[in-house]
């Protein structure tokens, strides 16, 4: 869906920036003159002004050369500059600009010379940015006197949903940061202190209910988008308003966030609670059909297709839409984060931990023991489906010709030379054909999502557990936290789980083991061992390779690092230093 004017967005760009003005700055004419309701005064222009917004969402595994959001130990890179290497050392700084060049930019980076859209930003400035353009958008909508009501819930719906979702992202990252919830002046009081988490997540909570209420199930539905029927994916919805509601409560819930909030580093089942019940909300619209699991043969749609069609599935809630086709993808993006140099990849291929790997148990439900290592029956073979489909292992065929059989084993062809540190590869965002040998790629699309129906059953399981127990149930919901499990396991073929959780310490063990084999390399792993408050434990430091011969003779465990990891410096990113510096009340995070 286009709906765009960009002599009105020139003069946009130039209004959201408080400039001092001249008043012989320029002399026009007066056919020249472009004023507000110009840029306001009809949907079709209103909607133009809210399109940047989309652009500022990151997607986090093609955002930045050379580096994702894999960042909490499930990956390990080669080169300096790589996520995987820079989580490995704590080097959190350099992910904000604390190198040159296109190297060293990441998801975080900021720069001074930002600008909106470009590869060059990221979650620190664009979320600001974000944020100051939802609230322009909201204080000129009276303006829009040309629109139907239809129009006005969906521009209003869309300002409250991204001035919520902005919030969000800078939140998980940052802590508690100050909401702003009003366009902002030169004369206003500029002096924001910094709020808790739990202070902050209300107000970005009370946002997504406002949008949740303007804004429609299906974009397809309306008239507006009717008239772009097929187009409409990645409009922000009613469903990814109460889906990211559910998800904001349930990280206030969790101990890292109760910490900085309270200072006890326990589960707020009050939140808890909260979030159990707006995930079953969310739930209730896949009953009704709006959603739904996809089945297991089209797993992989959801994050990378070949065919030119943008990956979005019937279990998408929310994603940046992207509109890069080919084998650039590969080359510049992809290539840089999960292809070995052979396959097109630049020699920077991050791959994947060996106690992440051990975390995809067997095929019948029993847990992955180390002594597997040594039968091949076991080591690769007879695991959870979900296994082999995000991740290749030596011997497997990455593409469509004989030399697409990728060579893992000690002084292998991809492992041996090229600088891999373990012999795993990242599946779950490669087509077979995209690559160099093959060069089946000038269809090429992949894209890292937000939010799919799948983490919705682990949002809701998760608070269930922590609030009601493994066998309870939101109120009025017929769904306990056991059968929103097996609702994701079943779609690999998983045999179910029962509230005793064999083979885990406790059920709330096995929820999350769940969560890092569904939704592993989309960027919640980082987040979600912080939330917890366990990153800092020595279990979560290590790397492991696993080493062995051609001929699959013998299989030995190496330690080849260990994560830096300080408790409390690394549970928050470093706010850039020039911010803090500005005021007093907007404080520097613990060790920084």
């Amino acid at each position: 869906m286009k709906y765009i004017s960009y002599h009105k967005l020139m003069l946009v760009a130039v209004m959201i920036l408080p400039l001092a003005a001249c008043d012989d700055y320029l002399d026009r004419t007066p056919d020249a003159e472009v004023t507000e309701n110009d840029v306001f005064g009809t949907f079709e222009d209103f909607q133009g002004f809210m399109e940047p917004l989309y652009s500022l969402v990151i997607d986090y595994n093609s955002h930045a050369l050379t580096t994702g959001m894999c960042i909490g130990g499930e990956i390990i890179g080669f080169q300096g500059w790589s996520s995987g290497d820079r989580a490995k050392r704590g080097d959190y700084l350099s992910w904000h600009g604390g190198g040159n060049g296109p190297a060293q930019q990441s998801n975080f980076w900021c720069t001074e010379n930002n600008e909106i859209g470009n590869n060059d930003s990221g979650i620190w400035p664009d979320s600001w940015r974000g944020i100051r353009l939802s609230n322009l958008a909201l204080e000129r909508l009276d303006l829009m006197t040309d629109a139907t009501q239809e129009e006005r819930d969906l521009i209003e719906g869309q300002a409250y949903f991204f001035r919520a979702w902005f919030h969000w992202e800078l939140g998980r990252y940052y802590g508690g940061m100050p909401y702003v919830d009003r366009f902002l002046q030169p004369a206003d009081d500029l002096l924001l202190p910094r709020l808790s988490w739990h202070e902050m997540a209300e107000k970005i909570v009370a946002d997504f209910d406002r949008a949740a209420a303007l804004l429609p199930e299906d974009w397809n539905d309306t008239a507006v988008g009717s008239q772009f029927r097929g187009a409409n994916a990645g409009r922000a919805t009613k469903g990814a308003a109460l889906g990211f509601k559910a998800k904001t409560l349930l990280y206030a819930g969790s101990p890292l966030m109760n910490r900085f909030s309270t200072g006890n580093v326990t589960f707020d089942n009050t939140y808890m609670e909260r979030a159990a019940a707006a995930a079953w909300e969310v739930i209730q619209l896949a009953d009704q059909g709006v959603y739904s699991l996809i089945p297991f043969a089209e797993y992989q749609t959801m994050f990378a297709r070949n065919d030119g069609e943008m990956p979005w599935t019937a279990e998408t809630i929310f994603q940046k839409v992207k509109s890069q086709v080919g084998d650039a993808q590969q080359n510049t993006r992809h290539g840089r984060l999960f292809t070995p140099a052979r396959f097109g990849g630049n020699g920077i291929c991050e791959t994947v931990n060996q106690l992440y790997v051990d975390r995809f148990e067997m095929a019948d439900g029993t847990r992955y023991q180390e002594a597997y290592d040594q039968d091949d029956s076991k080591r690769w073979e007879n695991r959870d489906p979900r296994f082999r489909q995000n991740v290749l292992v030596d011997r497997d065929r990455a593409g469509i010709a004989n030399g697409t059989i990728v060579k893992l084993y000690d002084g292998g062809q991809d492992k041996g030379h090229v600088g891999l540190l373990t012999p795993y590869i990242v599946r779950k965002f490669w087509p077979v054909g995209v690559n160099r040998i093959d060069q089946v790629w000038s269809q090429y699309r992949y894209v890292t999502p937000h939010l799919r129906l799948a983490e919705i059953y682990l949002i809701y399981a998760e608070a269930v557990t922590e609030a009601y127990g493994a066998s309870g149930s939101a109120p009025g919901a017929g769904l306990t936290a056991v059968d929103a499990i097996n609702l994701v396991r079943q779609r690999s073929n998983m045999p179910p789980v029962s509230a005793n959780a064999a083979g885990y310490d406790s059920f709330r063990e096995l929820v999350r083991n769940e969560r890092f084999v569904e939704l592993c390399f989309e960027g919640h792993w980082f987040s979600d061992i912080r939330r917890w408050n366990i990153a800092h434990l020595p279990e979560m430091k290590p790397y492991v390779d696993l080493v062995f011969d051609q001929d699959w003779t013998t299989f030995n465990r190496q330690v080849i690092a260990e994560r830096v990891f300080d408790d409390p410096r690394h549970y928050w990113m470093p706010i850039p230093r020039s911010q803090t510096q500005i005021y007093a009340e907007f404080n520097q995070n613990p060790g920084w």
